[in-house]
């Protein structure tokens, strides 16, 4: 599937499950609302599979420039930063948060499912999280 097709299946809602090493670390719910054909809201929200059990959320804005889907996160100190950039060509993006380094890869898309792996390294982390996302 082509970027701009899959663009175009985000907005909707959809399940997601987050996989570190293997067994499930979160799950939960992830909202994509249209703002302008080129710009939608995003918003994560679900719960931490450890013990206790905590919710979270986050919230993000996706943004289609440059035949690019560039992704963009909430941050209370500096409103919304820029995290990522993928494109038909390259569906992988690095970028460094303080020392460690992010490495975010598209793995599939379809218009029912689409999922994602970041893989983090660096002094503070050392991990690999895999999300797939289901049409809900």
């Amino acid at each position: 599937m082509r970027l701009n097709s899959f663009w175009n299946h985000l907005p909707g809602v959809w399940r997601f499950e987050r996989f570190l090493y293997g067994q499930l670390l979160q799950d939960g719910l992830l909202g994509v609302d249209i703002q302008s054909e080129f710009f939608y809201k995003v918003h994560e929200n679900g719960t931490y599979k450890a013990q206790p059990e905590q919710t979270f959320f986050r919230n993000f804005s996706f943004r289609w420039e440059d035949d690019s889907i560039n992704i963009y996160g909430a941050n209370p100190k500096d409103g919304y930063v820029f995290l990522h950039r993928i494109n038909d060509l390259q569906k992988s993006h690095t970028h460094l948060c303080k020392a460690d380094k992010y490495i975010f890869n598209l793995l599939e898309m379809s218009p029912e499912k689409w999922s994602s792996k970041i893989k983090i390294n660096g002094p503070k982390k050392d991990l690999e999280l895999i999300t797939l996302y289901y049409r809900q």
